[in-house]
């Protein structure tokens, strides 16, 4: 059976040959499903005509049974959420999940073998009883149930008795000319299927109000009730669980619904459902669609006008695109559904939005998915830009017709960065969401399969930077022309399966036009594209003609066209377009002719049009800003922000200065911060600075970024003998990160730091009448070497760290590896840590007590690399302060110190409730002397700890309390008397919370 099953793998999914000709298979589904609301069941029977147009003969049918993609932890689904972080379906309940089984596949009365793909159950085959020649046709027929999902996990699923049945039957996959295309279901990464007819009959009990696919068949008592339904006045109920589910009646009804050209059929039922209709009239045959939207009580309010937004979707879309071909389009509300957001042919369900303008922009978004997925055809799954992306720029022109002018909020890091009105706030949000990125170097080509995106990738490089482009492709072309292309593409490729190549070839057939720049460059590859103006000024032409140009340089590697417009004062002298040379012109500046002579100042892209990467230097009048606080990046000008800052220590008291900084959203190439403060308790100026260039703009196999960088920051420590002391550090560092391969891959980074520290306090110098205690100044100079790799994805994330650090003193090697299995669908995990150093080398006339390895990691902080709020003072409440460094001890020890070697594990278990309780337990060794009458004898101890802790921000805020030690740390506290209260300590990783990193740290 195995080797029958690998046979048939590769003669099903490889096999094909090229076609000289198009052509594509059609499917006809016929299916009769009930509803059971109180098992949440579908019992069905169902069958398919598959009619073999390809030049192939066929021996075998590829199916989808989706449905099993809810039934264990083993489906892609299953995996994809867990790598995005989404363990709801990984750790629910079996009576949450879903399933189809009770399969028999038949061609009349003959069982057909069949059987499960090796690695998905929610794949199967079908052995068909003798070879399918070209132009023949087969009758497939089965039985089949599905268990509804809870509908929190993805698009088919259950909320109480409210229904989301999509991606619910046995479908054949697509056989194209390059084989079948058989997949596993995706939360991220959509579908593929053939073209046919729907013949569907749905049973339900007779007062659920039903949405879907196709136009109902003699069903006129059906649609004069929802008709009424339609009329009558909003019953909205404002609390947040809605209003509840009537009793089902114990009559039911069956709807027929049948629809021709479609390629799949979804139905949403329930029986709160309030009903608006109307109908739209198409621009270009004048044909009218019917259009409904469905919604719950709750969203009464919001959802009242929805009809309107429906019908302008489909009038915008039909005159810019093409002629909606079918009769009804519908809108249902699914603001409680994970799949909510998803369209379907004819019908789409919505999901959470805020306003009216946020619902009539989703509404328009996946109406329009009627065009790109619903009628041309193409593969989501391996070219979901040709889908989502296309669709998204038509979004574009929609939200910028209706909704040009408008705020635009966005939400990072817990922060709301706003703007007043851009002109063109669809856009706006569109070309943020690509810089996120691509500031970072951390976007993707935009051409490739689904699941090769990250969760933020996929959104914000097929969607927008999709958009993006063919909105600068418009910019370029024009509207008349661009709507031309599409009017083809349309025409040309609906009901068909267009590739991305069959694409650009209508775009530049009908435009005339290369258009390498957008499909190889733009949507092909990551590369940037930066266009600087450099200089404005009158050039002698031949023939002694003077002309102003326009001096401009432009990074990329391909030529893209740009519009320049021209100034005098305030009054614009018209734009024209101009182009780059490309492929080797990287750095040079270039001169392009201007007609306008009286031009005294000139701007590239004044309508953002482009895809230019950043246009702050785009001007040859650019000024810079000082704003308070913080921002949203400016195109015109570049900003410094400030704001007062205060603080506080045990040292330098109460602290108050000013912080300046550029750092903003989205990412600056150069990024720096200065906050200087002023300790009214120490008398001295205390605070830091930092500054940081981050080539992320690479072309490079091995690197995705490198950061330069440089830092400086002190304070004041405890004071000795009326001495003051503290510290001052200086740090250029330099850091690699490494391209990966695989966007879920774990992140390998190395670096290298030099830490020069300048300490000042007490020591004793040599005084007219002897030696005495005055302020000393000391200096050190550390170099490490780091490696680090860090998975923050899935079940099991892990950080691993190699350093090798460098005094004139020592060198020391140490390993720290971190490791947590997450154990339930609220993030709580167990975590276990082990360390490991040695020193290398050492001298031990220069070595120090804080040289050394310890167990406990205090205040002592060799590099000064975290914020104590009393630095040395473990005596008091405030100088209980940690760091989950080296040995990792919660419990302050003596012991346990050496400038030889190390070991230690950790390990902290959340426990599985709201309340932030975790328990601890860690062993450490470490080798000490023992001097005995046959002289020093090197011998080494174990030690142990255990107790419980407070967590409020994981490895940031938390508080530990010892419970139980071993008996050698024991014996420490008996001997000096340590109270229970003075063993508790505090975790306050304030280097953590630095807001100026916040932007360029968010998750990709």
């Amino acid at each position: 059976m195995k080797k029958f099953l690998s046979m048939l793998l590769l003669a099903g999914l490889s096999f094909g040959t090229q076609a000289q000709t198009y052509w594509q298979q059609q499917v006809d589904q016929e299916i009769s499903v009930r509803l059971d609301d109180g098992a949440h069941m579908l019992h069905a029977f169902g069958s398919f005509v598959y009619l073999n147009n390809s030049p192939n003969t066929l021996d075998t049918i590829w199916v989808h049974l989706w449905p099993n993609a809810y039934r264990d932890k083993s489906s892609a689904l299953c995996q994809q959420l867990v790598s995005n972080n989404d363990f709801d379906l990984y750790f629910a309940k079996a009576e949450d999940r879903g399933f189809i089984d009770s399969l028999d596949f038949r061609s009349g009365d003959a069982k057909l073998t069949w059987g499960y793909h090796p690695k998905h159950a929610d794949i199967g085959w079908i052995k068909l009883p003798a070879p399918l020649r070209t132009g023949e046709s087969i009758t497939i027929s089965t039985p089949f149930r599905v268990k509804i999902p809870d509908g929190r996990f993805s698009r088919l699923g259950h909320t109480g008795q409210a229904y989301y049945c999509t991606q619910w039957f046995p479908k054949p996959a697509v056989f194209d000319a390059t084989g079948w295309h058989a997949m596993p279901y995706l939360t991220e990464g959509e579908f593929y299927s053939e073209f046919g007819t729907f013949d569907v009959h749905i049973t339900v009990p007779s007062n659920y109000v039903v949405g879907a696919t196709g136009m109902l068949v003699d069903g006129a008592a059906e649609e004069a009730w929802m008709d009424s339904l339609s009329k009558q006045p909003l019953s909205i109920v404002m609390s947040e669980g809605g209003a509840a589910f009537p009793p089902s009646s114990k009559d039911l009804k069956t709807l027929h619904f049948r629809q021709d050209r479609v390629h799949d059929f979804a139905w949403f039922a329930d029986k709160r459902f309030e009903v608006r209709r109307s109908s739209v009239t198409l621009p270009a045959s004048g044909r009218t669609v019917t259009t409904q939207v469905l919604f719950t009580p709750r969203n009464g309010a919001l959802w009242e006008k929805a009809v309107e937004y429906v019908n302008e979707s489909v009038r915008l879309y039909s005159q810019w695109v093409g002629d909606y071909p079918y009769d009804r389009a519908t809108a249902v509300d699914g603001t409680i559904s994970a799949g909510g957001g998803m369209e379907y042919p004819m019908i789409t369900i919505i999901g959470n939005t805020g306003d009216a303008m946020g619902l009539d922009n989703v509404i328009a978004h996946e109406v329009g998915h009627n065009w790109f997925y619903g009628i041309l055809g193409s593969n989501e799954r391996e070219h979901a830009w040709m889908d989502e992306g296309m669709n998204s720029f038509v979004e574009l022109r929609y939200m910028r017709l209706r909704h040009r002018k408008g705020g635009l909020n966005i939400q990072l890091q817990g922060l709301t960065l706003s703007m007043g009105d851009t002109g063109d706030a669809n856009r706006t949000l569109s070309e943020y969401g690509y810089l996120l990125n691509a500031r970072r170097n951390l976007d993707q080509a935009v051409e490739g399969p689904s699941e090769r995106f990250t969760q933020t990738n996929y959104g914000t490089m097929v969607y927008m930077k999709t958009a993006l482009v063919m909105d600068h492709l418009m910019a370029y072309l024009g509207e008349e022309t661009m709507d031309k292309c599409l009017h083809a593409y349309f025409e040309e490729w609906k009901f068909k399966h267009p590739q991305p190549a069959d694409l650009r070839h209508v775009f530049e057939r009908e435009s005339g036009k290369d258009l390498g720049w957008v499909f190889e460059g733009f949507i092909g590859t990551d590369q940037k594209y930066d266009v600087k103006a450099v200089s404005l000024d009158l050039r002698t032409w031949e023939g002694g003609v003077e002309r102003m140009h326009l001096g401009h340089r432009a990074k990329g590697p391909w030529a893209v066209p740009f519009p320049i417009t021209g100034y005098a004062g305030t009054d614009s002298l018209g734009t024209v377009w101009a182009w780059n040379n490309g492929f080797g012109h990287k750095g040079r500046t270039e001169y392009t002719g201007l007609p306008w002579p009286n031009a005294d100042r000139v701007r590239i892209d004044v309508g953002r049009r482009t895809l230019d990467i950043d246009r702050r230097n785009n001007g040859t009048d650019t000024k810079p800003q000082l704003k308070f606080l913080l921002g949203i990046e400016k195109s015109d000008r570049r900003t410094t922000y400030w704001t007062p800052t205060i603080g506080a220590n045990g040292h330098d008291g109460f602290m108050a200065g000013l912080a300046l900084y550029n750092t903003t959203f989205p990412s600056q190439r150069f990024e720096w911060v200065a906050a200087p403060m002023y300790g009214f308790k120490s008398g001295k100026l205390v605070g830091g600075a930092r500054a940081e260039y981050h080539f992320d703009r690479l072309n490079s196999n091995a690197f995705q970024n490198i950061h330069l960088g440089l830092g400086t920051w002190g304070f004041s420590a405890a004071e000795e003998d009326e001495v003051a002391s503290g510290f001052r550090k200086y740090t250029p560092c330099l850091r690699f990160d490494l391209k990966r391969n695989d966007a879920y891959a774990a992140a390998h980074s190395f670096g290298f730091r030099t830490v020069f520290v300048t300490q000042y306090g007490p020591g004793t110098v040599q005084g007219d009448n002897g030696p005495v205690t005055a302020e000393v100044n000391t200096d050190d100079l550390y170099n490490e070497l780091r490696y680090d790799i860090q998975q923050k994805q899935g079940l099991h994330p892990y950080l691993i760290t190699g350093t090798l650090l460098n005094h004139e003193a020592f060198t020391r090697a140490s390993l720290d590896a971190k490791w947590s299995a997450i154990y339930d669908d609220r993030k709580h995990r167990i975590t276990f840590r082990g360390f490991a150093g040695t020193f290398l080398s050492k001298n031990e006339d220069q070595l120090t007590r804080l040289m050394a390895w310890r167990l406990n990691w205090g205040s002592e902080d060799l590099l000064y690399d975290h914020v104590f709020v009393d630095r040395g003072q473990p005596d008091q409440v405030s100088g209980r302060q940690i760091a989950k460094d080296q040995g990792g001890f919660k419990t302050p020890t003596l012991q346990g110190s050496s400038t030889s070697w190390i070991a230690a594990l950790n390990m902290e278990l959340d426990m599985p409730f709201p309340l932030p309780l975790s328990i601890y337990g860690s062993w450490g060794a470490a080798p000490y002397t023992e001097v005995t009458a046959m002289g020093n004898v090197a011998k080494w101890d174990s030690y142990y700890e255990a107790g419980i802790g407070l967590r409020f921000v994981r490895d940031v805020a938390e508080v530990w309390f010892p419970l139980t030690v071993s008996q050698n740390i024991q014996d420490e506290y008996d001997f000096n008397k340590v109270q229970f209260g003075d063993r508790i300590r505090i975790v306050l990783a304030l280097e953590k919370l630095d807001p100026t990193k916040a932007l360029r740290n968010i998750m990709h």
